[in-house]
């Protein structure tokens, strides 16, 4: 059994490794004053300034481009458009260098969306505007990154408090949302339904609400472990949540190789692993109140090299600083779902939830902010792929021994 497992990896690994050998090595290059024509949808709501409006689109799987535009128009999430322009090459202060395009031509393609994506975006967008008309900017913005995973309505200053104190996760729709919303459709429909009914109900509400968060990554991730570890779950066959990763990852990366660079993919997909691994280590000493406290640590340890190696900086207190929020986040994630159900229904009640969760939402900003200002940020200058490489399998080795340990100590 156990060869024929490893050979089924094998198999799975390799011709992954041949997907992603042809997907990176025939990827267009772009050149500054290049000047191009292409298609593509908006992906995030576009930002609005004094005199401009600005537009952060794929021009390749691998290569965005900022873009630029008068406010005599409007665009909107999920709009397909056609761009024409010049490419310029902008090195930033981070020493990154991204493509800009300054007032190119944009033509909108809208009668060429989706349908089922044109209702999804209308729905996401009437959200969004319900949070921030009833709700502080912060508290609308944090609301919703914490809910659908949408980053853009947050202030500047507030999303690097946020990165600077650890707890950049929060704002990113994950498997705990799809966990939520997975067992209330199902314990819901179970009322209505026979259970493969209600399985399956609640399987189809998981790909809506990934729709909905805006097929991120990390919810692309979520989702589909959703759908396969939530059934799993309720066949009685949990332990296979390993073999279920392993599966998921290989076939996000088959279907979108392009999320191999995706920091917001690594860091999901090392979390995950994180708190799958780490913390049945210490089975026998976790309990309802320092679960949360365990499983952040998990996470941390996990994500440490890719944090370090992207943000080039760490916070002291970012422990501290998820432990203390971290509480608040399944009691906000369900008042923000269930007052974007009611947004359609009963605007009154919506209105009602999100007042319930303002003094949770202006907690957890305190607490960032305080965090932020104390400082103790370690700052730390670029690592290489060696140093992650020999950070994970330092850990593994570690990890190794102390389940054999665990092993024979049981078995003693």
């Amino acid at each position: 059994m156990r060869t024929s497992l490893f050979l089924f990896y094998l198999l799975i690994s390799l011709i992954l490794a041949v997907r992603l050998f042809f997907f990176y090595s025939n990827q267009p290059q772009f050149n500054d004053g290049q000047i191009i024509n292409f298609t593509t949808t908006i992906s995030s709501t576009p930002k609005i300034y004094q005199n401009y409006q600005s537009l952060y689109v794929n021009l390749s799987p691998l290569t965005g481009v900022l873009v630029k535009l008068s406010l005599d128009r409007e665009f909107n999430y999920g709009d397909k458009i056609q761009v024409s322009g010049k490419l310029k090459s902008r090195l930033l202060n981070s020493g990154d260098t991204i493509f800009t395009m300054d007032h190119p031509k944009v033509e909108l393609k809208n009668h060429e969306i989706n349908p089922f994506l044109a209702v999804i975006y209308s729905i996401r967008q009437n959200i969004i505007n319900f949070f921030q008309q009833k709700l502080d900017i912060a508290s609308a913005g944090l609301l919703l990154g914490i809910v659908f995973g949408i980053k853009d309505s947050l202030p500047k200053e507030f999303l690097t408090q946020i990165q600077q104190t650890g707890v950049m996760h929060v704002i990113a729709a994950s498997g705990m949302n799809v966990t939520m919303v997975s067992g209330f459709l199902f314990y819901f429909f179970i009322l209505f339904f026979k259970r493969q009914i209600a399985i399956v109900l609640a399987i189809l509400g998981i790909v809506f609400y990934v729709a909905l968060a805006g097929f991120e990554a990390s919810i692309i991730r979520a989702g589909i472990m959703g759908v396969i570890v939530f059934s799993a779950q309720i066949i009685g066959k949990q332990k296979f949540s390993s073999h279920t990763l392993f599966l998921t990852v290989a076939l996000m990366l088959f279907a979108w190789p392009e999320f191999l660079t995706s920091i917001g993919f690594q860091l999901s997909v090392a979390a995950t692993m994180g708190i799958i691994y780490i913390p049945s280590l210490f089975k026998r000493f976790i309990n309802k109140f320092n679960e949360v406290f365990i499983i952040t640590i998990a996470a941390q340890i996990a994500t440490l090299p890719i944090l370090i190696s992207n943000f080039g900086n760490y916070s002291l207190f970012s422990i501290i600083t998820n432990a203390l929020v971290l509480w608040t986040i399944p009691i906000l994630t369900i008042l923000g779902m269930i007052s974007a159900v009611f947004v359609f229904i009963f605007p009154l009640f919506a209105l009602v939830l999100l007042y319930l969760a303002l003094p949770f939402l202006l907690f957890f900003q305190k607490t960032v902010e305080f965090f932020a200002s104390v400082g103790a940020v370690l700052i730390i200058p670029e690592i290489s792929w060696q140093f992650v490489i020999s950070y994970y399998l330092i850990l593994i080795s570690i990890m190794v021994f102390l389940y054999e340990k665990v092993s024979n100590s049981r078995n003693s």
